[in-house]
C-alpha cells in the first residue's frame, strides 16, 4: 500500500507540470518555451448551466427551474433523456475543432455543481455523493481537447449553495455559500479536489476559475472577507495535486471589486479575472485592475464579456486593445438560441416556441407525448450542423480567422427562417428590420417600395440611419449566393408622430451649483421610476426626477435624488451614490457605442464628472449639493465638444440612472427609460427627448 501511494504521488507530481501554460510575473507563458501567451478563449455557457435569456425566456431563468418545468411536462425518465440529448448535441468534438481552427486557444467550461453533486443527495460531511454519468460529458470534452490541443479553464459557475443569489449560480434565491458556509464550503472544496484529481494527467488543463461572479458585500450580514478565505482554502486543496496550474480569481460584485482579496499573495500563479459588459476597450476602463496587476505583479484576464449585437465593432476594438495591453480574454459564449452575439445561433423549432409560450403563460399546455417530441427535437437541433454560423462575429475577435472553417462548410443555398416583420415606428425612436436566413455565404440587398437601397447589404436594416421623411414604406430583402436566391415577404413600416418629452430652449443658462434656480422651477419634472437592479424599500429610500433645458452652447441637466442614507463605501464608483447619464447626441440609436454616444457618471462627493464610455467631453461642468433627504446634481455638457449639429437635429437619445448605496455596496438602481440595466450595453435602448426650438 505504501508503494502504491508513492507511485500515485509521483504521478500527481509529474502531471502537475503537464499543462500548456502557467504564469510568470504579469504574463501568462508557455511552460516549455517561456514565450508570452495571450489567452484567447470562448465560454461554453448554456451547455451544463442554461440561463433563461439563452433559450428565449425570462419567466424561467436557471437550471433548477428548467429541470422542474421539464419533469412537469414529460416526467423524470424522459427528462433525463432530454438532458442527455441536449448535452451531447450542444457541445461536440467538431465545435472544439472549429474553434481551434479560428485561433482559439482556451475554452472556459461553466460547471454546475448540482449536476455533479446532486443537490438532494448530499450528506452532512464527506464523502460527498457524485454522479459519475454527469462526469462523462466532461470526460469526453477533455479527451477532445487533449487530442486537439485546446486549453481548458474550469469555471465553477454554479457553486454548491450559490455564490450569489442570482440565476447565474442556479441559486434558490439566497447565496447559501456565504450564509451556510458550514454546509457548502466542504462541498465546494471537495468538488474542486475531485475535478483536479480526475484530470490530473491531462495536459490541456490550463487552470481553475474558482467562482464565477461572487456577491458578498451587497448581502446584509455577509462578511466580504469570506471570499479570500474560501479562495485560499480551495487553492490549498488544488495545490495538493496541481502545483503550477493557473488560479483565476474573480472579485466581489460581479468580478469587479478585488479589494476584498488583498493582499493577492497566497499563490505564485494567480490571475485577476475581471468581467465587464460591454467589453473593455480603453485604459480608463481597466485602470483599477491594471493598478493591481502592477502592484502584485500578476496577469490580467478579461474572463467574461460579449453580449453585443451586430455589427460587433466594439468586439474588434476591445480585442485589439486587450492584445496591445497584454490581457487575455474569454468571450461569452459559443452558442445561444436565436441571438446574434456569438459564433453560432441555434434556431428554435416551432414546437419548442410553443413550449416557451406555455411557460411564459401565453399558450396552452402541450400534451406529454407532444411535449416530449418537441423537446427531443430541439435538443437534437442544438447540434452545430443545424445552427447558423456568424463568421463576422468570429472575425471581430482579433485575431481570430474563420477562413478554414468556412472552406469546410462549402456553399449552402439560402433558406429564410424568419421573415422581416411589420413595424409601427414612433418618430425619434429606433427600428430595425431583420431577416434570419440559413445558408452560406450570403449577400443581402434591401428594397424600399421596389427600389434598391444603397448600402443596405446586411441581414439587419437599421431604419434610424435613413432620412426620417423616407422611412415609411414597404420593404423586402433579396438574399443570394452561387446556389440560388430568395426574396423575403414585404414588411410594412409606418411612422407615428412623436409623443414623448419635449425640452424648451432657454435664453439665460442656469448656474451650475447644485441648486434649483428660478429657471428650474418652470422646467418639466420627469420622473425616474424603473427599478432595474437591486431594490428600493420606499420613496424616501430611493426616488428621483430630472429636468432638462438647452441653449445653443450646451445641454443642461438637474437631477433631484431622494435618498435617506448617503454612502460612498464601495471601491467602485458605480456602486456608490450617484447618477449616470446615457446620451446619444445624434439619436442614431446605434447598437454599439461610437464617438457621439456617452456614459457620463457623477458620483456624490466627487467634484468632477467622468466620461466612462465615449470620447472625452471638454469643459463639462458639475455642481452638487447635499440635502437632508438626498442630493442634487447639475451638469452642463457643451454641444461643440460632443460634435452636435443643432441645425440638423431635433432629437437626442437619453437615459438617466440613479445608483443607491446604503452602506456597503449598491443597494438599488433606478432608470428613467429602460426596464433592465442594459443602457451601458447599447444606445439602441435609450429613450428620446425632442429639443423644442
Amino acid at each position: 500500500m505504501i508503494f502504491k501511494n508513492l507511485i500515485f504521488s509521483l504521478l500527481i507530481l509529474s502531471s502537475s507540470c503537464l499543462a500548456y501554460y502557467t504564469t510568470s510575473g504579469q504574463n501568462v507563458v508557455h511552460r516549455e518555451t517561456g514565450e508570452i501567451v495571450q489567452l484567447r478563449g470562448i465560454g461554453l455557457g448554456g451547455w451544463l448551466l442554461p440561463e433563461g435569456y439563452m433559450w428565449g425566456i425570462r419567466a424561467l431563468d436557471r437550471p433548477r427551474q428548467f429541470e422542474a418545468a421539464i419533469v412537469d411536462l414529460i416526467g423524470e425518465r424522459n427528462a433525463r433523456k432530454f438532458w442527455h440529448l441536449y448535452r451531447t448535441n450542444f457541445v461536440t468534438r467538431s465545435d472544439i475543432v472549429d474553434m481551434k481552427s479560428w485561433g482559439v486557444n482556451t475554452i472556459r467550461i461553466p460547471l454546475l455543481a448540482s449536476m455533479l453533486q446532486p443537490r438532494d443527495k448530499q450528506p452532512d460531511h464527506p464523502p460527498f455523493v457524485y454522479d459519475q454519468q454527469a462526469f462523462s460529458y466532461l470526460d469526453d470534452l477533455i479527451d477532445w481537447c487533449e487530442d486537439i490541443g485546446m486549453g481548458v479553464i474550469w469555471d465553477l459557475h454554479g457553486a454548491p449553495g450559490g455564490q450569489n443569489a442570482a440565476n447565474i449560480s442556479d441559486s434558490d434565491g439566497e447565496a447559501r455559500l456565504w450564509t451556510e458556509k458550514a454546509v457548502y464550503w466542504p462541498q465546494t472544496i471537495d468538488l474542486w479536489d475531485v475535478i483536479t484529481k480526475r484530470y490530473a494527467d491531462k495536459s490541456c488543463i490550463v487552470g481553475y476559475d474558482l467562482l464565477n461572479e461572487p456577491l458578498l458585500a451587497r448581502y446584509p450580514g455577509v462578511d466580504p472577507g469570506l471570499l479570500r478565505e474560501l479562495y485560499v482554502r480551495i487553492t490549498d486543496r488544488i495545490r495538493e495535486t496541481d502545483h503550477e496550474g493557473i488560479i483565476f480569481v474573480e472579485g466581489d460584485d460581479w468580478a469587479q471589486d478585488f479589494s476584498v482579496l488583498e493582499p493577492l499573495d497566497w499563490d505564485p500563479h494567480l490571475v485577476l479575472a475581471f468581467h465587464s459588459y460591454p467589453p473593455s476597450s480603453t485604459q480608463n476602463g481597466i485602470q483599477r485592475w491594471d493598478d493591481l496587476r502592477k502592484k502584485y505583479d500578476v496577469p490580467l484576464w478579461h474572463g467574461e464579456t460579449g453580449e453585443q449585437n451586430p455589427p460587433w465593432e466594439i468586439y474588434k476594438r476591445s480585442t485589439e486593445f486587450l492584445e496591445r495591453s497584454n490581457i487575455g480574454w474569454n468571450w461569452w459564449t459559443h452558442k445561444k438560441f436565436e441571438l446574434s452575439r456569438q459564433p453560432w445561433s441555434i434556431p428554435r423549432a416551432d414546437g419548442f416556441n410553443q413550449i416557451l409560450d406555455y411557460w411564459k403563460g401565453q399558450g396552452p399546455r402541450p400534451g406529454k407525448w407532444q411535449a416530449k417530441r418537441w423537446l427531443f427535437d430541439q435538443a437534437r437541433r442544438t447540434n452545430t450542423k443545424y445552427c447558423d454560423f456568424l463568421p463576422g462575429m468570429v472575425r471581430s475577435l482579433h485575431p481570430l480567422d474563420p477562413g478554414a472553417h468556412i472552406k469546410r462548410m462549402g456553399i449552402q443555398a439560402p433558406v429564410i427562417r424568419q421573415q422581416p416583420q411589420d413595424l409601427e415606428l414612433e418618430l425619434g425612436y429606433a427600428g430595425i428590420l431583420q431577416v434570419k436566413v440559413h445558408g452560406y455565404p450570403l449577400t443581402y440587398q434591401w428594397f424600399k417600395d421596389g427600389e434598391p437601397l444603397h448600402g443596405a447589404d446586411q441581414f439587419q436594416l437599421p431604419l434610424h440611419s435613413r432620412p426620417i421623411d423616407g422611412v415609411a414604406g414597404e420593404y423586402q430583402v433579396l438574399i443570394s449566393n452561387a446556389k440560388g436566391s430568395v426574396k423575403s415577404d414585404v414588411a410594412v413600416v409606418t411612422l407615428q408622430a412623436f409623443e414623448g418629452n419635449q425640452v424648451s430652449q432657454t435664453i439665460l443658462p442656469p448656474v451650475i451649483d447644485g441648486k434649483i434656480d428660478t429657471l428650474w422651477h418652470t422646467a418639466q419634472k420627469i420622473q425616474i421610476d424603473h427599478v432595474v437592479s437591486g431594490k428600493r424599500d420606499s420613496a424616501p429610500d430611493l426616488s428621483a426626477w430630472f429636468s432638462l433645458t438647452w441653449n445653443e452652447d450646451a445641454l443642461f441637466f438637474l437631477i433631484r435624488v431622494f435618498d435617506d442614507v448617503l454612502s460612498d463605501s464601495a471601491s467602485i464608483d458605480y456602486m456608490k451614490d450617484g447618477i449616470e447619464i446615457y446620451l446619444d447626441v445624434d439619436n442614431s440609436k446605434s447598437p454599439h457605442y461610437g464617438q457621439d454616444e456617452y456614459q457620463i457618471r457623477s458620483v456624490l462627493g466627487q467634484a468632477q464628472s467622468t466620461v466612462n464610455i465615449g470620447s472625452a467631453i471638454q469643459d463639462m461642468i458639475t455642481g452638487q449639493s447635499v440635502l437632508k433627504d438626498g442630493y442634487i446634481i447639475e451638469l452642463s455638457l457643451p454641444w461643440e465638444s460632443m460634435g452636435a449639429d443643432l441645425a440638423e437635429q431635433s432629437f437626442i437619445g437619453l437615459d438617466i440612472h440613479i445608483n443607491d448605496n446604503d452602506g456597503a455596496t449598491r443597494h438599488g438602481k433606478l432608470a428613467w427609460w429602460t426596464h433592465r440595466d442594459n443602457s451601458y450595453q447599447t444606445p439602441a435602448v435609450f429613450g428620446t427627448i425632442k429639443l423644442k426650438k
